[in-house]
């Protein structure tokens, strides 16, 4: 009897030790930081293929970066776009462009991919001035959303000088991409940050910060929580410089070509579409909370703004949303 007692309990220890190792394969997490699309990506998988899917990140996000959508990579899609004034697309990179053309007749105008003359006049990226007005006139006159005819998968630029710019939908691609690469793989869930966007992935709750507009990038006013999806945020904190004790920010009003100066500090877009929250946040940005709200509305996100006086507005499900700073009010 003792030999049988011992016997089941050496199978129970050994059931037990396969059932904890097989747990900890199923739930194995991996980690992938690197540089890309001129910011920080950061990706923590859980899963049974998390170490092939941080791989698998790391050369999505390079290779739409340097492959497809930068326009300094000589030999990129986007760059040839520029140079040649046209091109040919493969079915997702025509989907996306649809897409953005979309938001841009959406807005108004107030989302427009064709400002890559005028950004750099402002050169933000590397030493940030006040452009001569004349230079900015002039890089003004070659842009509008509106000089881009797609016709299937062709693009082209009926202004040869217009200069395709997609720093402000990049990150939301990289996103989506990586969504559909998650769906193909044994995965629990993830959490992939491009800069200010993020993916969600995985039938969990999740939280996520709003920043603190006037505190360091580890400080928060509010809290979101919410399930599966994208989240991004445009702040006029990104990029700044002064000047003559006037402060200029990176997100440009594509009617005026200067920073907008409205009375929004940040602009937060949930959506399922990574495409649609990064170009969302700039667009809504642009518009105002009012204009911005319905903009969100009529794609179906929720969209949380933050104004210089210290109020939040939120169109969509304002049920997410846990100000942890005292200081910022939940406006009517």
């Amino acid at each position: 009897m003792k030999k049988t007692a011992a016997a089941v309990a050496v199978i129970l220890v050994a059931v037990l030790a396969v059932f904890v190792f097989y747990d900890g394969v199923l739930n194995k997490t991996s980690d992938a930081d690197f540089f890309s699309m001129n910011t920080y990506v950061s990706a923590k998988v859980t899963g049974y293929e998390s170490d092939l899917c941080t791989a698998e990140i790391q050369k999505i996000v390079e290779n739409l970066d340097t492959e497809i959508l930068s326009r300094t990579a000589e030999n990129s899609l986007v760059s040839q776009i520029n140079k040649n004034g046209g091109g040919e697309l493969d079915l997702q990179t025509a989907a996306y462009f649809s897409l953005l053309l979309d938001v841009c007749r959406q807005s108004a105008g107030a989302f427009d991919f064709t400002l890559g003359a005028v950004s750099d006049l402002w050169s933000f990226g590397s030493s940030p001035k006040i452009p001569d007005e004349n230079e900015l006139l002039e890089a003004l006159s070659h842009s509008g959303y509106e000089k881009i005819v797609l016709s299937g998968n062709s693009i082209e630029l009926q202004d040869k000088s217009a200069v395709l710019d997609f720093g402000a939908s990049g990150k939301g691609i990289s996103l989506d991409s990586i969504k559909a690469c998650l769906e193909t793989r044994d995965i629990k869930n993830a959490v992939v940050s491009v800069g200010g966007s993020s993916l969600l992935f995985g039938d969990k709750d999740f939280t996520v910060g709003i920043r603190n507009p006037e505190g360091n990038a580890g400080s928060y006013i509010a809290k979101l929580h919410i399930g599966e999806g994208c989240v991004s945020t445009s702040g006029s904190y990104e990029q700044s410089f002064e000047e003559n004790g006037k402060t200029y920010h990176h997100i440009l009003d594509p009617e005026t070509g200067y920073p907008v100066d409205n009375g929004l500090v940040g602009v937060t877009i949930v959506s399922e579409s990574g495409l649609l929250s990064d170009v969302l946040s700039t667009a809504c940005f642009v518009l105002g909370v009012e204009k911005g709200s319905a903009l969100a509305a009529e794609y179906g996100c929720t969209a949380i703004f933050v104004t210089e006086d210290k109020k939040i507005h939120v169109e969509g499900n304002s049920d997410i949303i846990e100000i942890t700073d005292s200081s910022y009010t939940l406006a009517e």
